[in-house]
């Protein structure tokens, strides 16, 4: 079993569940953004992984763009983000990112991290924004995704675990056999 993880992570869950995946599987990490279709479509199973912002997964363009060459891989998706795993957060996640040809694409959530201090100046602007605009609703009319926001918006918070890696990864392993 040969395969490749593609990553986009800009503030390190998405990196750190990458190279877990990486010292796991013996997959080689890159970033989508240095990622060239020839090189990928060597490879027989590709994971691709990256944060949620605003619940589009960072990186599923290269996977929109390049699916035709893709065509009769093993591929997966993983993204990481604030909220609680979710029916709710996995339906809005595939909606919005897994339609058409990725529509069977197997995707797995995880909890990533939150430092409000870590973020870089228009992100941090906009969630301040975020947060302002969710503490003026009446908390019975927060999703449940927007609770965990308003908890931790001054705190330094860090979910990731490599243990939630495992149905991925015992997945990707029975499917190699």
């Amino acid at each position: 079993m040969n395969g490749i993880i593609l990553c986009r992570s800009k503030y390190g869950a998405s990196a750190k569940y990458a190279h877990w995946l990486s010292e796991e599987t013996g997959f080689k990490v890159i970033d989508t953004k240095k990622a060239d279709i020839k090189d990928v479509e060597k490879y027989d199973t590709i994971i691709l992984g990256g944060g949620v912002y605003a619940s589009a997964i960072a990186g599923i363009g290269f996977l929109k763009k390049n699916i035709g060459a893709l065509k009769g891989k093993r591929i997966f998706v993983y993204c990481c983000g604030l909220a609680p795993h979710s029916g709710e957060v996995m339906d809005i996640l595939k909606k919005k990112n897994l339609g058409g040809e990725l529509a069977d694409v197997p995707l797995f959530y995880y909890r990533g991290s939150w430092n409000m201090d870590a973020l870089g100046f228009s992100d941090k602007a906009m969630m301040k924004l975020y947060i302002k605009m969710l503490e003026k609703k009446d908390p019975a009319e927060l999703k449940e995704y927007d609770r965990p926001m308003l908890e931790v918006k001054d705190k330094k918070v860090d979910w990731t675990d490599k243990k939630n890696l495992d149905p991925l990864l015992k997945l990707i392993r029975a499917e190699g056999e």
